[in-house]
């Protein structure tokens, strides 16, 4: 989206952001965004705002996409929907953000009662066979369908990113060292895939945090919204990685999948820099809203769909529109100008400029099977509606869109279908595909708030053309209560919901048109993350709370539902005043079926105690063991060749060999290897040193936080337990627990 340049010499106007509250020429007919829910003004009984008179009783649900035949039409789409809806302040309306970011086949429903849970949905998180050369992958939803994560292993090599920073780490048994490191682009929340000698690194920020790259400034469009970046990473010399290409995408990164070295990324665009004024005051709001409207009628499709620029190094190899018109749609009623792309890149070739699909609404959680991709989107709000009696009425009526796109073998991404579910989803596991249906597990109105009469629900829906409608429906799930977690495991749905009890619900999905609830379980706290095992065992990671509702601390439970109608709780492990990552992280979770053995980051604030707590299933749950990432007490110097520096201890540096331990106790270090030492040298204003290719430079400083470093991850691979912090990598063997080897980042 270029930046429109236009000079507009208007007495009391002002630069204005396009989310400021509308006025004059906002239209009283709006959707929320991709929701495929359209309210349309009609009697004089309505309620009276900013944008006129509103009728809450008229409500139509239109999710079925149009493609645009031409550019020409889709500017004119653009155009016309704005100039609707323009005001004095700019477009009125905003995305709605919350934390939590087929072919339709028969299946015969089964007579009498659901059968034994097998736990067909089951995902192994391993790779190898189970005599000691296995190693684990990450915690995905569904097997097959990798996700982007801090950390990745191929049972030789652990690769990791730590503080913008990717370190590659060679491992031998139970012992490993750093092979090499490289600085990334600025920015936040880098996450990677990883094929053979090649890693795609995918990082956002904004124009400010992601700084254009040396000598593109000047071929560069101006933009100032969220950024997002796509590294290739060459890894084939551990000691000189280096980034090959760059792609640079104007937009919000959600998510990505990678099947069989195809990958599909999903961004999220809006117009940022329509160069809207305000008025300085009531007098000037006509002058206002008629500029406004010529920077809309002035306006060019650069400005409002996403670019790309492709860099090799810092040379431009090549930039454009990141979507084609051809391949873009939008809903029957408008629903917001966001553009959400789905782009298609190669994990083991070159990076390429992507080819994408596209739909003209904001998209907020992806979920992917092996065939489709799904795209949840949330509501656009009106600004007519804040503080607005009318707002009530419209959280009453909530609903979530769904958008299908077909990315079966390694084409690019080709829409399917869109339809809408009642109320809002949790996150990426509240969808799941089975048997060419779409199974969506929803609570009533908004994502920021329930109501005593709100209650939860699981839909099925189906394909009806370029339709994704419902065809089977069970509800009335936790009445008063939300949706805490939800996992599906072949025909059978899990649904925790929560306000003071832990209801877990197990769901008949075998007759898609017909599902039941087939079992009902009540104790106190709830699962956060639901996790199947094998055997009809499934195991929920949350919080113990009171009678009343009140949280205390950690908690994991073992559920025993082979027989769906009677689910039970056989087990469960508590920690007062614990905490785990796991909660809103499934991939901070690990379960090594071969011993059994799930790894959870915990903290306890009561006992101080922070790294990671080791437990075992073959028996119940029981702990086994606990994991921390501590410095080492004292300030002598490592193994490593010291380096003058004339900086005393408040600055050491020290050259460390591929066999040496490196890092100073009391210190925080910063490593760099290859061609980066010179430049980190010369950052410090330190004279070069020799430096071997084999060999690392350490610059380190005092560290007072000399406490227990925060585990975020945790991996197999053979017999060793590697766990990962901000301090860097420990193995344990499994076998008891005691150190094998350490690899130091910081």
């Amino acid at each position: 989206m270029r930046r429109a340049i236009t000079a507009i010499a208007i007495l009391g106007l002002a630069v204005a952001a396009c989310s400021a509250p509308a006025g004059e020429g906002a239209t009283t007919t709006w959707s929320p965004a991709g929701s495929g829910v359209t309210f349309v003004s009609g009697s004089a009984s309505g309620v009276t705002g900013v944008a006129g008179t509103f009728d809450p009783g008229t409500v139509r649900f239109e999710a079925a996409l149009q493609r645009f035949d031409s550019c020409d039409a889709l500017l004119d789409y653009f155009r016309t929907e704005a100039l609707a809806r323009v005001g004095p302040y700019g477009l009125s309306g905003g995305p709605v953000f919350y934390a939590e970011t087929w072919g339709v086949d028969s299946v015969a429903a089964a007579e009498g009662t659901a059968p034994a849970t097998t736990m067909a949905g089951a995902v192994p998180q391993g790779q190898g066979d189970d005599g000691g050369n296995g190693y684990s992958t990450s915690n995905v939803q569904v097997a097959g369908v990798d996700e982007p994560d801090t950390v990745k292993t191929d049972g030789e090599r652990i690769l990791l990113v730590m503080n913008a920073t990717l370190y590659y780490a060679e491992v031998d048994g139970g012992t490993a060292r750093l092979a090499g490191s490289l600085a990334l682009e600025a920015g936040w929340d880098h996450r990677f895939f990883m094929a053979g000698d090649r890693a795609l690194v995918f990082s956002q920020g904004d124009a400010y945090a992601m700084p254009l790259l040396e000598g593109a400034a000047e071929s560069m469009p101006a933009w100032s919204g969220p950024v997002t970046l796509v590294q290739e990473v060459d890894l084939s010399d551990p000691a000189d990685m280096r980034v090959t290409r760059t792609l640079r995408i104007e937009g919000r990164f959600l998510s990505a999948r990678a099947i069989d070295g195809t990958v599909r990324a999903v961004i999220s665009s809006y117009p940022a820099d329509l160069p809207f004024v305000y008025p300085s005051g009531p007098a000037a709001e006509a002058i206002a809203l008629e500029s406004n409207r010529r920077v809309i009628e002035q306006s060019t499709l650069e400005d409002w769909l996403p670019s790309y620029t492709l860099f090799a190094g810092s040379e431009v190899m090549e930039q454009g529109l990141l979507v084609d018109c051809a391949q873009t749609h939008r809903p029957a009623e408008f629903a917001g100008f966001d553009t959400l792309s789905v782009l298609t890149l190669d994990l083991e070739g070159r990076l390429d400029p992507p080819a994408a699909a596209a739909i003209i609404a904001q998209g907020e959680t992806v979920y992917a099977s092996s065939e489709r991709l799904y795209v949840a989107t949330n509501v656009w709000v009106p600004q007519e509606l804040i503080g607005d009696a009318r707002l009530g009425t419209w959280e009453e009526d909530y609903s979530t869109a769904l958008h299908a796109f077909d990315i079966g073998g390694d084409a690019p991404a080709r829409y399917l279908a869109s339809g809408s579910v009642a109320g809002h989803l949790l996150n990426q596991f509240s969808m799941d595909e089975y048997q060419g249906y779409l199974r969506v597990a929803t609570t009533d109105g908004t994502p920021w708030g329930s109501t005593d009469t709100s209650e939860s629900a699981v839909s099925v829906l189906g394909f009806d053309g370029d339709r994704l409608i419902e065809v089977g429906r069970v509800g009335d799930l936790g009445r008063g209560e939300s949706i805490y977690s939800v996992r599906f495991a072949g025909p059978t749905g899990y649904v925790v919901t929560f306000r003071q009890t832990d209801p877990l619900y197990v769901v008949d999905l075998r007759d898609p048109a017909g599902p039941r609830v087939s079992g009902e379980l009540k104790i106190t706290g709830y699962s956060a993350y639901l996790h199947p095992l094998d055997e009809g065992r499934l195991l929920g990671v949350g919080r113990e709370a009171t009678e009343e509702g009140q949280v205390t601390g950690a908690k994991v439970t073992l559920f025993d539902v082979s027989d769906p109608g009677n689910p039970r709780a056989v087990d469960s492990w508590e920690l007062a005043d614990g905490y785990t990552d796991v909660e809103y992280d499934h991939l901070a979770f690990l379960y090594w079926a071969p011993e059994q053995i799930v790894v959870l980051p915990m903290q306890d604030w009561s006992d101080n105690f922070v790294g990671a707590v080791v437990l075992k299933t073959d028996d119940g749950v029981r702990e086994v063991g606990r994991i921390t990432h501590e410095r080492a007490e004292g300030t002598n110097l490592s193994d490593c060749r010291p380096v003058d520096t004339g900086y005393g201890k408040e600055m050491v540096v020290q050259v460390c060999g591929p066999d040496d331990a490196g890092f100073v106790g009391g210190y925080y270090c910063e490593v760099t290897a290859g061609d980066g030492v010179a430049d980190l040298l010369a950052a410090y204003g330190l004279e070069p040193v020799e430096v071997a290719p084999d060999e690392r430079i350490e610059v380190c400083w005092p560290d007072y936080n000399t406490g227990p470093a925060q585990i975020t991850r945790s991996l197999v691979i053979g017999e060793t337990l590697w766990t990962l912090s901000w301090m860097g990598l420990q193995g344990n063997a499994l076998d008891g627990l005691e150190i094998t080897g350490e690899v130091r980042l910081g």
